[in-house]
């Protein structure tokens, strides 16, 4: 019997649809898309997904989810007691919890339920790092000093395994016909009508610490045209969300790209920036220093002084090989065809 495989995820992003061309391979996928911000719309999303798991009885299913939460429940609920296989993508948030900023799905107590009983009902979770698993966490002395998930479900007997982002190095160039523009910085970022964000990704510390760099340029890509920001210095440059062409372009006019996250699963817009030449500056939490590696800068601790003794030295050193170097270093360790392969292995053992 054919397999009937199922992907549930919050948006149809770029790497999802990188996923769904890749099970397409396997079988038909059946798709569901449960991304809703209204509390009534998730619930008719769920409805129908319900539906959807009740329609597959008695047939060969696996469930794939991207992210554990309210929508990852029904597919482990059906694969543990009905029938069927389940893999849950983890991919951060749903391996967070951050108290000082409200952040992550173990901060949330009805969330956290569902979340960790889908971890604990699936067949297997594939981490996009080993980090989100169990790891230790020093970067903000405010925050929890271990994370991951099996940090918050003690004793959880799933099975594990890590599948990092995969990139087309084709699609980003570390080349272009502009030279970029001296001491610049660059960040991306999203979510911003979230109260928590700014400080999530490290925007604040970006805004405070400019001032203090008054020949240098920072770049905040991300910003909804119709929010007001206060007191911006004048070095700080705010864009709006942008296509991929016009990322493309503003990667390869800066020398730096600022990942300044308090959290990250595996961070596109690092690996991406990297892959277009820009030099990274990012903090020491999960995937991101084995991201860098030895291509960029760590900043240990969220620090403002930190931060800027970090900046002052990679501007002093200015060393352009770092980045060919990290654009190198990512095509090389993370191509799409090798998390595509370990994806559809993965799948495979789930099904026979």
């Amino acid at each position: 019997m054919k397999p009937r495989l199922y992907f549930f995820y919050l948006g149809r992003s770029t790497f999802v649809k990188k996923d769904l061309e890749a099970l397409a391979e396997i079988s038909q996928v059946h798709e569901l898309d449960l991304l809703t911000t209204h509390p009534s719309k998730m619930l008719l999303r769920l409805i129908r997904q319900l539906f959807i798991l009740l329609n597959g009885i008695g047939k060969k299913n696996l469930y794939i989810c991207q992210f554990a939460g309210y929508h990852s429940f029904l597919p482990a609920f059906f694969a543990r007691f009905v029938g069927g296989k389940c893999l849950i993508i983890s991919g951060g948030t749903d391996c967070h919890r951050f108290t000082g900023i409200g952040y992550g799905n173990f901060q949330k107590r009805l969330l956290s339920w569902f979340t960790k009983w889908s971890f604990k009902w699936c067949n297997h979770i594939a981490v996009k790092h080993e980090s989100l698993w169990q790891s230790d966490y020093h970067y903000d002395f405010r925050e929890p000093e271990l994370q991951g998930i099996a940090a918050f479900i003690p004793g959880i007997r799933t099975p594990h395994s890590e599948i990092t982002n995969g990139y087309e190095a084709d699609e980003w160039v570390s080349t272009g016909c502009t030279e970029r523009i001296k001491h610049s910085f660059i960040t991306i970022t999203g979510g911003l009508q979230y109260s928590f964000q700014k400080q999530l990704k490290g925007i604040d510390l970006i805004l405070a610490v400019a001032p203090l760099f008054p020949e240098s340029t920072f770049t905040i890509l991300g910003v909804p045209e119709n929010q007001q920001w206060t007191n911006v210095p004048e070095n700080v440059r705010l864009l709006p969300p942008a296509n991929q062409e016009l990322i493309k372009k503003e990667f390869l006019k800066h020398q730096f790209y600022l990942q300044l996250s308090m959290a990250e699963g595996f961070p596109n817009a690092l690996c991406e920036a990297m892959l277009s030449g820009c030099i990274p500056i990012g903090s020491s939490v999960f995937s991101i220093p084995e991201i860098i590696g030895e291509n960029g800068y760590i900043v240990h601790h969220r620090n403002l002084e930190e931060l800027k003794s970090i900046l002052q030295l990679a501007v002093q050193e200015n060393d352009k090989l770092k980045g060919e170097k990290a654009s190198e270093s990512i095509k090389k360790r993370f191509p799409l065809e090798k998390r595509k392969s370990a994806l559809l292995s993965l799948c495979h053992t789930l099904i026979d």
